[in-house]
């Protein structure tokens, strides 16, 4: 465990566990206050689909429970559809349409309120425990007392959600590190969780695969490394169980998707029309023009369909062809150029679901001063936690091998969840996966640099603990896997701050 808060701690700041407990009542306050602002707040944007998803799921569990066969044809319409959004919302929305199948949106918006508080304190409990409380009480304030990441708490979206699960599976990595410096292999339980938090993960947010991959990946490299002979082993087939675990159960996804398309389907299939809109030439999409009178997103959906079925091919194929073509003259100048754009938009407009997430006939006077309020609010605590976290990622904690271990780990989850901005439009919701790891980070950042004046020396071993026989090593490694991932990091800064001057 990380000890998060120095020994000798000021006489006014209760204990860590005390502490805690206090913050989750602030957040608790929070939820209560902010409610009244968005309960009557009709579905936003993708919400619509989500709800719709949830709704055709419960329908479907009726029909299970009545002996009935259930509507293929509405699943495939509602939670299928175009395959652009998994399936994870709409099963967790399910049990309330289920319940209530004309639930109004209150009741829709408490429920998930609910929800995402049970979750909420289940990963604070999670990371108190395995990784220390001060941790915890970190993630308590920032991102539990954000006001706009708690409207978000209210919301259909899977992005909060995913990103406290993110924060689990790093929280077990951990520990199972610690137990892989010890000569211990994980238990095959161990992998059994593993494997149904990363696909939780994906099922909510599925843009995650590609850190999915890199934490497994990362992972396994370690056991083999640290451990021999029947340990070894006994870690590789907790390692395939959770392999096994996760794709068994992407699998009915897939294959449904897959067919319900005529096309394969593995998570989603937004990536060629989002490459297309957003860094090709969007008067190129449909092969020229597309219809004016749709949205950005539906008009090459709708040409797509068409046009498949004109030439007997699945919308599938066709989208990635038409995404094909409207890239085909892109520039490294005008691709950077969006990109820059796209980390704007991803990182300098956390208040604006607060302002869409309102009821039709809009806000009162006494609902618009709690929404500047909130605003205020959000941003006081947001800019430093983007700042600190982005600063981070360019430094090494070193302190001790358990600094060391939670730093790479942060780094590869960030690194993995800002990729999206380099493949895919970005907006004002998606920080709310990348809050919690970055308040981690930010933290880490900052108790790096109070050791470091204080003049604490960087441990051979363990915080706290003996060193284990081959620590040397593995701080060696540890070392340099961190430079490495911070040099990347600087790398990239230098060539789109390059892109944006020029």
């Amino acid at each position: 465990m990380i000890r998060m808060l120095p020994a000798a701690r000021p006489a006014w700041l209760p204990r860590p566990e005390v502490l805690l407990g206090w913050l989750v009542v602030a957040h608790v306050v929070l939820k209560i206050l902010i409610f009244p602002l968005v309960m009557g707040a009709e579905p936003h944007g993708d919400e619509s689909a989500y709800l719709n998803g949830g709704m055709a799921l419960s329908n479907a569990l009726r029909d299970v429970f009545g002996f009935t066969s259930p509507d293929t044809a509405e699943l495939e319409r509602n939670v299928v559809a175009s395959g652009w959004f998994m399936p994870g919302m709409p099963i967790l929305v399910a049990p309330v349409y289920l319940l209530f199948p004309d639930a109004p949106m209150w009741l829709v918006r408490g429920y998930l309120g609910l929800v995402t508080l049970l979750l909420f304190i289940a990963v604070l409990r999670v990371v108190a425990r395995r990784i220390g409380p001060g941790w915890a009480c970190v993630l308590a304030v920032i991102p539990g007392l954000i006001p706009s990441w708690v409207v978000f708490t209210y919301g259909a979206w899977g992005d909060l959600c995913a990103g406290l699960l993110l924060v689990l599976l790093v929280a077990h990595l951990y520990t199972m590190f610690r137990g892989l410096r010890d000569g211990e292999a994980p238990s095959l339980r161990e992998g059994l969780v593993l494997g149904l938090l990363a696909i939780a993960v994906l099922y909510l947010r599925s843009s995650t695969s590609v850190l999915l991959a890199a934490l497994g990946v990362l992972t396994l490299v370690a056991a083999v490394l640290l451990l021999r002979g029947r340990v070894r082993l006994r870690a590789l087939g907790a390692a395939g169980l959770a392999g096994f675990v996760f794709l068994v159960l992407l699998a009915p996804w897939s294959i449904f998707a897959s067919a319900t398309l005529d096309g394969r389907v593995i998570t989603t299939t937004t990536v060629p029309t989002v490459m297309a809109n957003t860094f090709g030439d969007r008067k190129e999409v449909c092969f020229g023009p597309c219809d004016p009178d749709s949205t950005l997103w539906f008009r090459p959906l709708r040409y797509a369909r068409e046009l498949g079925r004109a030439t007997d091919t699945s919308e599938v194929d066709t989208l990635k062809v038409m995404s094909d073509y409207a890239t085909r003259d892109i520039t490294a100048p005008h691709y950077l150029d969006q990109v820059v754009h796209n980390l704007g938009a991803y990182a300098l407009q956390p208040t604006n679901f607060t302002g869409y997430l309102a009821p039709p006939e809009g806000r009162g006077a006494f609902g618009r001063a709690g929404e500047l309020g909130a605003d205020i609010v959000t941003w006081a605590l947001y800019a430093p936690m983007v700042l600190l976290g982005a600063v981070s990622l360019l430094f090494q904690a070193r302190r001790s091998i358990e600094a060391r271990v939670l730093d790479v780990l942060t780094k590869v989850a960030l690194g993995g969840l800002l990729i999206q901005p380099f493949v895919h439009i970005a907006g004002g919701r998606y920080w709310t996966t990348a809050a919690p790891m970055l308040a981690i980070a930010g933290a880490s950042f900052l108790r790096e640099r109070q050791l470091a004046r204080a003049g604490t020396p960087v441990l051979a071993g363990a915080a706290g603990g003996a060193p284990a026989a081959h620590d040397a090593g593995v701080e060696r490694w540890l070392g340099r896997f961190q430079v490495l991932l911070s040099a990347a990091t600087a790398l990239v800064v230098v060539v789109l701050v390059g892109a944006a001057i020029i």
